[in-house]
């Protein structure tokens, strides 16, 4: 194994395994948050319809990190869009990222992030955003790495039933 990691635009062929690595990181999250990340039954089924449609977004980029052929971790990059209230419009958006656990630590997301950057510089963007759980420690530790720092804060509440009187 030659343990060079390669980045590349994901195609239709990767479905599977970039599902593979999606449930991978669902199943981690699902520990940390419950209540926050439960999946449908279908989950899997309907993420990889929802994918199937992403592929060719003009907008969008899915990138797929692989080693002697096989995907270890991908990255899911859109144009983002904010209301006209603000002078920079537009922004790159980090929709989700996943390595697989044997390849983390291993410089496979920073490469991710580094080509999806890349991405982002070729549609004039200068600006990055993206969300994580506060509950994920890995998480919190390498979009610090990555040079990410908090500007927003998004809360959630579950409601308790209303009683009728």
């Amino acid at each position: 194994m030659s343990d060079a990691v390669t980045v590349r635009r994901a195609t239709e062929e990767d479905r599977e395994a970039i599902g593979r690595l999606w449930q991978e990181m669902m199943d981690y999250h699902c520990t940390l948050d419950p209540n926050v990340f439960a999946l449908a039954e279908d989950a899997l089924s309907c993420w990889r319809e929802w994918l199937d449609t992403i592929l060719s977004e003009e907008n969008r980029v899915v990138l797929v990190a692989e080693v002697d052929g096989k995907p270890v971790g991908y990255v899911h990059g859109t144009v983002g869009e904010t209301p006209p209230v603000y002078a920079q419009r537009k922004h790159g958006a980090i929709v989700e990222i996943s390595v697989t656990a044997s390849w983390r630590r291993r410089g496979v997301g920073g490469k991710l992030i580094a080509a999806l950057f890349d991405w982002f510089r070729q549609r004039g963007l200068a600006e990055v955003r993206m969300g994580r759980s506060p509950r994920n420690p890995l998480s919190t530790a390498f979009w610090r790495k990555m040079g990410f720092e908090p500007y927003m804060v998004q809360m959630r509440r579950e409601l308790e039933e209303r009683r009728s009187e």
